[in-house]
């Protein structure tokens, strides 16, 4: 009997694109930015405008640290709500790499600004808020023009290139919050603000070079509904800032409040524009709802727009818990470097400045990602646990709030009038950072895999409003310490307390839930 041979053609090994070196430079650069900033920026509030005198009343103290904390918790805020702009221009109009590129621009003109208003709390903040525009407007597109890099013959590459898309993030921050804080204390706040800038600038130049290097995926034909759509929902949004926060200084709680009711009302005064299309998604939720659900839309509108409708739900479903984590970990940038200035900054023989321990949390990540990725991970499975996604997130939670169980401990110490030594904290960061590996690089992956592609940048940019949440969350109860209101009983130890319960609570809910919410993964 004749031998049969196998002529068919191996698969060709897959590569990573050529565009995505230069997304990952231009992030490192970018974060490097950001991460500096950020920094310094509560602690410089404090000194600078709220604080000046360096008053140990503690009523003023503590009125000074929570303005500071709550003005740090709203620009974080505002950063990441501001993608939601951001994913509609690039789906919607430019495309991603004209959207990252004009509004980088701003970005770094925003940037400047701050390093020049230093000594003005009205421009200084005003500038935060150019920042907050050019980094919310990009931060959607980035992420997902990493995943329009792949196609069918290199998906299998996709999580690395999220991880090495986490890890430059990282990378940058690290060296930022270690040199950052050292020119404050040197040079003064103006070089310190003034060298990231430059690094944003860079940022914008890196990402030119590799034009001609990325895959995009272009936007459909201007439609003039959606132009109207973007305007009123944007234009209102800076009247509700101008007036709640620039003229009544109430803070972001407020803003977004306004914002909303605003909008819904605006949406139903342009209603020819907001509901022009009824195959979109509110049209296709709003047969649903009126027709005996999504059955019934499926033979008006077809299997496959519908299923992508139920695949935004189930992504939207898993987003709804992740604001209480960005709520812990963005305090990890404020209110824990307010903690650590009154700890033994004494570590490894090196007396530290308060804003460079958060260093620890990117390094650590730089550590965790191919420990979880190449260890964990496998182990797990080979143990017969399979590693999902959302159990990845259930066990982040939990991690989460242990990490503030060991904060809210130290706090008790400072409060008993003890210096603990910073290694404490760095405990903490080593428990939060694994958390964080688990919820929010999973998150990413989780957010672009499971949108429809029609959708990805503005399900992108849905995951960041999770940050924007989270925050608002934190700056409504610094801001009704300030104001001595009802939180103002959770003071010391009690705040951190009160998050350590809030996570707990999380945790046990998505744990609960998760196993009932299913996945689809979407990959062009």
């Amino acid at each position: 009997m004749a031998e049969t041979l196998d002529t068919s053609s191996p698969k060709p090994k897959a590569k990573f694109p050529p565009g995505i070196p230069y997304i990952i430079g231009n992030e490192a650069a970018e974060r490097f930015n950001y991460y500096g900033l950020r920094a310094i920026l509560t602690t410089f509030m404090v000194a600078q405008f709220y604080n000046p005198s360096g008053s140990t009343d503690p009523a003023m103290v503590q009125a000074a640290e929570a303005t500071a904390n709550a003005k740090t918790h709203d620009f974080v805020a505002m950063t990441y709500l501001l993608p939601m702009f951001g994913g509609m221009v690039a789906d919607w109009f430019w495309g991603k790499y004209k959207t990252i590129l004009w509004l980088s621009l701003v970005y770094a003109v925003g940037s400047i600004m701050v390093a020049l208003s230093v000594d003005s709390e009205v421009m200084f903040t005003t500038s935060l808020m150019l920042i907050a525009l050019g980094a919310g407007g990009i931060k959607p597109c980035v992420s997902a023009n990493v995943g329009d890099q792949f196609d069918s013959s290199n998906s299998e590459l996709l999580p690395k290139a999220f991880d090495a898309f986490y890890a430059s993030i990282n990378a940058g921050s690290v060296l930022s919050i270690l040199l950052i804080p050292y020119l404050k204390s040197a040079y003064g706040p103006t070089v310190a603000f003034g060298v990231p800038a430059i690094a944003m600038l860079v940022a914008v130049f890196f990402f030119w070079l590799g034009r001609d290097k990325y895959r995009r995926v272009p936007p459909p034909k201007t439609d003039p509904n959606k132009i109207v759509v973007l305007a009123t929902a944007f234009f209102s949004l800076v009247a509700s800032y101008l007036y709640f926060d620039k003229m009544l200084h109430k803070g972001i709680g407020p803003v977004l409040g306004a914002w909303l009711i605003l909008v819904i009302v605006l949406a139903f005064v342009f209603k020819k524009q907001w509901f022009a299309k009824p195959g979109n998604f509110v049209g296709i939720n709003l047969y649903a709802l009126t027709n005996g659900g999504f059955e019934a839309a499926k033979k008006e509108y077809g299997e496959e727009a519908v299923e992508g409708i139920r695949s935004v739900w189930r992504v939207l479903s898993v987003f709804a818990f992740i604001p209480v984590f960005w709520a812990l970990w963005d305090q990890s940038q404020s209110e824990w470097v307010v903690q650590a200035s009154k700890m033994d900054l004494l570590w490894l023989g090196i007396n530290w400045e308060a804003e460079q321990i958060s260093f620890v949390n990117a390094a650590f990540i730089l550590m965790f990602i191919p420990l979880f990725s190449f260890v964990i991970y496998p182990a797990l499975n080979k143990a017969g646990i399979k590693v999902t996604p959302l159990r990845k997130i259930g066990a982040g939670f939990v991690l989460t709030a242990l990490s503030f169980v060991i904060i809210a401990i130290i706090q008790g110490w400072i409060d008993a009038g003890q210096t603990p030594n910073i290694s404490w904290q760095i405990l903490a960061f080593v428990v939060l950072t694994a958390g964080e590996v688990l919820i929010s690089i999973t998150g990413l992956e989780y957010a672009y895999t499971q949108s429809p592609p029609s959708m990805k940048s503005t399900i992108m940019a849905c995951w960041l409003l999770t940050v924007t949440t989270g925050n608002v969350l934190v700056s409504v109860i610094q801001n009704n310490i300030k104001d001595g209101g009802f939180f103002a009983q959770f003071h010391g130890e009690g705040f951190f307390w009160l998050f350590t319960g809030i996570c707990a609570f999380t945790a046990v809910l998505f744990i609960l839930i998760s196993p009932r919410i299913k996945e689809r993964s979407y990959i062009i």
